[in-house]
């Protein structure tokens, strides 16, 4: 694999994926029937040891490195991301959901299992995707994504305490699965196409809080994920596993 394959294929791995963060940033107790809430905020993935990225970064790095590096980051390279969403009551002890979370998609439900008092049990299922393609000469002249398409789901069980709407409190605890699979293209020296694949197994655990009086609230969230990914070029394949934190916060809009 020549040197500017390999620098075309870290910066794929480094910043094509753009599906960075799925927080659940909202109570456990879910809305009510006809109930409209809206979202707007941010999530910033922070990889927790940064030892994969710094050596696929290094002037000399190896084959190995790179693909490991690629293997790791290509469906979550960290930074920050913009977080819109909209969820609504659908009536028994239900709610949907739609989010925009960078360039990933999330449309989920959740249902309540315990309504005791202040406190509440729910759960959830929602699916993911990410479709990316186009030229990244900004970040690597002569370098194109053809096609990338990410998708997979995730289930979560969030408990929590909320009192009388002014706050909550929440604990949750995420599991899912992510696949992706790619073509890209190096053309510096000639036209040169490759395949990636990559399946990702995600476990998270959430604290998160909300304060709020009336229609407007605002929420904080801290994420601890792990990832196990495991893929790479056809005929290759490596599994590397890591560790991550995401912060994220929203203002909520009550209907």
């Amino acid at each position: 694999m020549t040197r500017r394959l390999r620098a075309a294929l870290a910066a794929f791995g480094l910043t094509a994926g753009c599906a960075t963060a799925s927080p659940v940033l909202a109570p456990a107790r879910v809305l009510a029937a006809e109930k409209v809430e809206l979202d707007l905020g941010t999530a910033m993935l922070a990889p927790l040891g940064t030892g994969t990225l710094e050596e696929a970064r290094q002037p000399h790095s190896t084959h190995d490195q790179i693909v490991r590096s690629a293997v790791a980051y290509a469906m979550a390279p960290p930074g920050v991301v913009p977080y819109f969403s909209g969820r609504a009551g659908l009536g028994h002890q239900a709610e949907g959901s739609l989010a925009l979370i960078g360039r990933t998609v999330r449309i989920g439900a959740r249902r309540e299992l315990i309504h005791d008092g202040d406190f509440t049990l729910s759960a959830g299922l929602a699916g993911r995707f990410a479709f990316i393609a186009g030229a990244l000469d900004g970040l690597m002249p002569d370098f194109a994504v053809q096609r990338s398409s990410v998708y997979g789901g995730e289930l979560s069980l969030v408990a929590g305490i909320t009192r009388r709407r002014i706050y909550d409190v929440w604990f949750g605890l995420r599991g899912g699965y992510q696949h992706s699979d790619a073509t890209v293209q190096a053309t510096a020296i000639q036209p040169l196409a490759f395949d990636l694949a990559v399946h990702r197994l995600e476990a998270a655990a959430a604290l998160g809080l909300r304060v709020g009086f009336g229609r407007l609230s605002a929420a904080i969230e801290l994420d601890l994920r792990m990832a196990w990914s495991v893929g790479g070029p056809s005929g290759e394949s490596v599994d590397v596993l890591t560790w991550a934190l995401v912060p994220a916060g929203a203002i909520t809009w009550r209907l």
